[in-house]
């Protein structure tokens, strides 16, 4: 049975090989791949992780390994598998924080940033800096109303040093990376 996964396999490894060979790899070959640059990558994922913590059918396990996917997309394909799992994992637990809270009947999750820069740039790797990255927590009665509202920094809660994100040019595209 020919799956989805396989088909990504096969496409990421079709292109390692046609790089290899010296074959010129087209923007279209690398659709919801990589970004254009270091910042493009950083803010495209968060806008991405934004979008999926507020989809309000993330209850849907389909929903939530697409957004796994989607999300993982955004890492270097040697990172894609266990990114796909880790925020997998994140988005299930996230549902289930967020309709069953401590607080409350349901609770929203907002990231948000004012612009992104470029700290540091050595060939293939370059540090994004994430400039007042925060993710605002919101609790909310059974009628909607707002009950309680927290801000972290985006920073502390993914445990960065720092407010810097580091990503890797790969096949001339650019990701982010574990480090």
């Amino acid at each position: 049975m020919f799956t989805h996964r396989r088909l990504w396999v096969t496409t990421i490894l079709l292109t390692l090989f046609l790089t290899g060979c010296g074959a010129v790899i087209t923007e279209a070959d690398l659709i919801g791949t990589g970004g254009g640059s270091p910042r493009q990558i950083v803010e495209s994922f968060l806008e991405d992780l934004n979008s999926a913590l507020n989809d309000p059918e993330l209850t849907s396990v389909e929903v939530r390994q697409a957004w796994a996917e989607r999300l993982s997309s955004h890492f270097t394909p040697s990172e894609r598998d266990d990114q796909q799992l880790i925020l997998g994992d994140m988005l299930r637990r996230f549902v289930i924080s967020t309709t069953n809270p401590a607080f409350g009947a349901r609770a929203t999750l907002e990231v948000s940033f004012s612009v992104t820069e470029l700290v540091e740039q050595q060939e293939e790797r370059a540090l994004v800096r994430v400039v007042d990255g925060l993710l605002t927590l919101r609790f909310y009665s059974e009628s909607g109303e707002l009950l309680r509202e927290r801000s972290s920094s985006l920073s502390t809660l993914i445990g960065l040093t720092g407010d810097r994100l580091p990503t890797q040019r790969v096949g001339g595209r650019w990701f982010m990376t574990e480090g």
